[in-house]
């Protein structure tokens, strides 16, 4: 958050929520005159704070005025502007503010913009008047002037961009939305080619998956024996042509040559014993389950495993020697149940435990693969192969997929987007071409595209991404983190805003056993739903916020499988709540309106 606004207000680098009352030189306060103690000096009080100052005139206690604030080297003084609404209209108030602190005849727009800073109780100096006679006009006024009050009242930076992130944010067209419309622009330019790359992979967050499970579907059929000849070869030249196997491997010795390419990338990546050890587990976790149906004995297995503890005993990054045994134990292990998904896990497994070069390397082999032969009718057994898994993969992602995968998506989506990318800038001044995230190209094209319809579009993408990060907060350890991120699922699209609500446990850290979630979502089916998730020494309760009549019944199917995933990663579900909003109240109404106005005393929020 501070970061952002530092970028935006060169003086604002520590904490800019609840600063402590302060009397800097001409600020504007609405005072009380309380006693007057002798030469001139007076006890006043203004905010709820009570102070000494010296008055330029003699005032009467028991009154209010509006004063401003003189900061010398003899202390504080103030001179009165004029006394309080009791006595004058707030017309006449606004005008005389003006005239004391803005050198421009006041309009009515700016008469208007003071008279409800008066109201809202909002801090008027002569810096604000400048900047409000600046953005607020008789064309914005009834939608801009209730952000800069905002604004004000949250003590964010007094600056433009500040304003424009505040009605980005606030807009009604989506992330999602602008993110599709800026492609389309792109397209159509020729132009912000590493932009509309990156944009692709977050409108297809499930692409890494889909080629990993293509490389395992590849390495499956060419081991299978029971497969034809042309089909194995066919899966074969697959696998060297999405680079998990070298381009001059052949054929004989197939499954050697994958347990070699296999170990070689895992070697790279740095693995250490432990993650070693955690694949093995799972693999044999998998075949406990599979033994009902008659497969590979688990007392065999664990031999297996326990014959190669010696290998596994000491901590920190595997040798080639470990990582040859257990790549060797999974091909052992899967080899005979190459039909039944044992192995699909296992790959999946090895893939992930690749360096992030070859996974890459492996997504972009995949890309090219897929807009040379999807749809496009070709003769090579390669092409009809890639075809008919592509087609099985994305079938059996619609019913099959994990939460776990979907949670790896989005930490996907998170990274490109490139939130942070103000605090990189501060401690990375240059950063790789290669790593570059959607923010920083947006900025870039916002700077130097050619043309205007994408550098505004550019700059309003990055507006409202900044957002989120000006209405969270941190106060005494106990932190208000907010996000918005498009997801695009299965052909659908919509924005998902969470909010955070917690004690911090380390250093940017919410403690995970003893906090607060709230998801806001549109979906196609359920429209708008709120879900709000507490959780308490990691027992959970649920609320689920939705118009919609039939989803409390359409919700319990999906109870008793929550609750066992969650058991799983040690938290315990006690209810599931499914409620209608009270009133006509949109849900996105409500919960936008609370986003920014949590207590900071604690974790309840009004709903």
């Amino acid at each position: 958050m501070n970061d952002i606004q530092g970028l935006y207000n060169s003086h604002t680098s520590s904490l800019v929520r609840n600063k402590p009352f302060s009397l800097q030189n001409g600020r504007v306060l609405h005072v009380t005159v309380h006693k007057l103690v002798g030469e001139g000096m007076a006890e006043v009080s203004a905010s709820g704070q009570k102070f000494i100052a010296k008055l330029d005139i003699p005032l009467e206690a028991g009154n209010r005025y509006w004063v401003r604030v003189n900061q010398s080297e003899s202390g504080i003084s103030l001179s009165v502007i004029q006394q309080g609404a009791g006595e004058k209209s707030e017309k006449t108030i606004a005008q005389a503010l003006i005239h004391q602190l803005h050198n421009q005849p006041a309009n009515k727009e700016l008469v208007n913009t003071v008279i409800q800073f008066i109201n809202n109780k909002v801090p008027i100096t002569k810096e604000l008047l400048q900047f409000a006679s600046e953005h607020i006009n008789a064309g914005n006024i009834k939608s801009r002037l209730p952000l800069l009050i905002e604004l004000m009242k949250n003590q964010l930076p007094l600056s433009e961009k500040v304003l424009l992130s505040l009605e980005a944010g606030k807009g009604t067209e989506t992330f999602s939305g602008l993110l599709s419309r800026l492609k389309g622009y792109l397209s159509g330019s020729g132009s912000g080619h590493e932009t509309l790359e990156i944009i692709k992979k977050i409108q297809d967050p499930l692409h890494f998956l889909h080629s990993k499970q293509m490389a395992v579907k590849a390495t499956e059929n060419a081991m299978n024996p029971s497969e034809s000849f042309s089909t194995r070869l066919g899966n074969f030249e697959l696998l060297k042509s999405l680079g998990v196997i070298p381009r001059d491997s052949t054929f004989y010795g197939i499954e050697k040559g994958l347990m070699n390419s296999f170990t070689k990338a895992i070697l790279e990546s740095g693995t250490t014993v432990n993650q070693l050890r955690d694949l093995l587990g799972n693999l044999v976790h998998s075949n406990v389950q599979q033994e009902k149906a008659g497969h590979t004995s688990i007392k065999e297995m664990n031999q297996i495993l326990s014959s190669a503890g010696n290998e596994f005993s000491k901590d920190g990054a595997a040798n080639k020697s470990s990582i040859e045994q257990a790549v060797k134990l999974i091909f052992e292990l899967s080899s005979t149940s190459v039909k039944d998904g044992t192995f699909s896990k296992a790959g999946e497994g090895l893939i992930e435990l690749m360096s992030e070069q070859r996974k890459q390397n492996l997504e972009r082999n995949y890309s090219i693969l897929l807009s040379k032969w999807d749809g496009n009718l070709q003769n090579s057994t390669e092409s009809k192969i890639f075809q008919k898994l592509s087609a099985n993969i994305e079938t059996e992602s619609m019913y099959l997929i994990r939460g776990e995968d979907i949670g790896q998506a989005v930490k996907k989506i998170i990274r490109s987007l490139g939130f942070n990318l103000e605090f990189q800038l501060h401690s990375q001044p240059e950063i790789a071409a290669d790593s570059a995230t959607l923010k920083e190209r947006l900025t870039q094209l916002s700077l130097h595209n050619q043309s205007q319809d994408i550098r505004d579009l550019a700059e309003k993408i990055v507006l409202k991404m900044n957002h989120p990060a000006l209405l969270s907060w941190e106060q005494s350890s106990f932190m208000n983190i907010i996000q918005q991120f498009p997801l695009y699922l299965f052909g659908r699209q919509t924005d998902i805003t969470v909010q955070w609500m917690g004690k911090e446990k380390e250093k940017g850290k919410i403690d995970s056993d003893h906090c607060r979630i709230l998801f806001y979502l549109y979906l196609d089916n359920l429209k708008e739903t709120l879900v709000d998730m507490q959780v308490q020494s990691r027992v959970i309760s649920l609320s689920i916020w939705n118009e919609l009549q039939a989803a409390n019944e359409l919700s319990q199917s999906f109870i008793l499988g929550l609750k066992e995933a969650l058991q799983k990663i040690d938290y315990q579900l006690t209810s599931v709540k499914i409620k209608k909003p009270d009133n006509k109240d949109s849900i996105s109404q409500e919960q936008m309106l609370n986003m920014h106005s949590v207590p900071h005393t604690g974790v309840d929020l009004k709903i």
